[in-house]
């Protein structure tokens, strides 16, 4: 497999990926939210198969950083060892089909005190109104009632 590779993704808002952010998911959406103005949300939405979130902080970097990551921004990774180790995982499955991680992605979003990694198929910026996100959040909560 061939050396991981870092691009940095130019949005196109600005965005200070130093300090706050917040993080809502479901079985099926992430919604990493990076800004809000009044009732209004700026949030990346992915259609995750996995993530990890929280450590590691700028303080202790990540092992990705001497591929090109950097400390505050939204990156892709490609030639991923994660997806690799996915798609390894996952052939012990007697109906697995490699050609199922192809088109994944490797994303990462840097923050001062936590970092966001994601496997999806892509990722879209929205704007989205906060209600909406309260709306979605109680469809989820109500999955969880009792039959």
């Amino acid at each position: 497999m061939n050396e991981p590779k870092i691009t940095e993704i130019k949005l196109d808002k600005h965005f200070r990926f130093m300090y706050s952010n917040f993080v809502i998911s479901s079985q099926q959406k992430l919604y990493l939210i990076l800004a809000r103005k009044e009732n209004d949300l700026d949030v990346i939405e992915f259609d995750f198969s996995i993530y990890k979130y929280g450590y590691p902080n700028d303080e202790v970097g990540h092992p990705l950083m001497k591929y090109g990551l950097g400390f505050y921004g939204f990156y892709e990774v490609k030639n991923s060892k994660w997806i690799e180790e996915l798609r390894l995982n996952n052939s012990f499955h007697p109906r697995h089909i490699d050609s199922i991680y192809d088109d994944k992605q490797h994303f990462i979003a840097k923050f001062k005190d936590v970092t966001l990694e994601v496997i999806s198929y892509g990722y879209e910026l929205k704007t989205l109104s906060q209600s909406y996100l309260l709306n979605e959040t109680i469809k989820e909560l109500n999955n969880l009632d009792d039959d």
